[in-house]
């Protein structure tokens, strides 16, 4: 599982480059070329099989322009981009990938005080290389998981990963729904 959480690290701190740079809002280009060559090559793109189409998927995306100016005034006094929280990693044994490790996360710049679990992403081996392969995000009422990107594959359900190999903890959220997810072997 070490070899996820350094993965995970890795594409976290590239995450808070991009984040950071997106505030500059005369350096898009670089923002753009970033996300392209820097971070997005951790995700996998897999094929549409049906509309022989490749499905982007990405942990950010790209800008076609900039944002409005009252978001360039307000990133003016924000501090850099904090890492994601990592809290649990769940590693399956899976029918399509082999193995596949679900790694429950926060949002992007979390907050310092509020720890949930509103994110995960599962992690899988594409010709030897650690790729993140699909996204869910919780509900807002906190009930279910929704499937948002990457590949749709029903084997690619949280409820439906296969055999459950190990779970290791990390950082233990301070939100009660959080923390009873977090306490469960899934």
């Amino acid at each position: 599982m070490e070899k996820i959480k350094t993965f995970l690290d890795i594409v976290f701190e590239k995450e808070q480059i991009a984040q950071d740079l997106k505030r500059d809002k005369d350096n898009i280009e670089k923002y753009n070329e970033f996300v392209v060559n820097e971070l997005n090559i951790y995700c996998e793109d897999p094929y549409d099989t049906d509309l022989k189409r490749k499905v982007e998927f990405n942990i950010i995306g790209k800008m076609i322009g900039p944002l409005s100016d009252c978001f360039y005034e307000e990133s003016i006094n924000c501090p850099y981009p904090a890492p994601r929280y990592l809290f649990k990693i769940s590693e399956y044994d899976n029918e399509k990938y082999g193995t596949v490790w679900a790694c429950y996360v926060s949002f992007s710049d979390p907050d310092d005080e509020i720890k949930k679990i509103k994110e995960c992403f599962l992690v899988a081996s594409i010709n030897g290389e650690l790729k993140i392969v699909s996204d869910f995000i919780l509900s807002s009422d906190a009930k279910q998981w929704r499937h948002v990107d990457g590949d749709e594959d029903k084997s690619l359900r949280l409820n439906n990963l296969g055999r459950l190999i190990k779970v290791e903890r990390y950082v233990e959220p301070t939100d009660e729904w959080s923390l009873k997810a977090y306490l469960k072997d899934f």
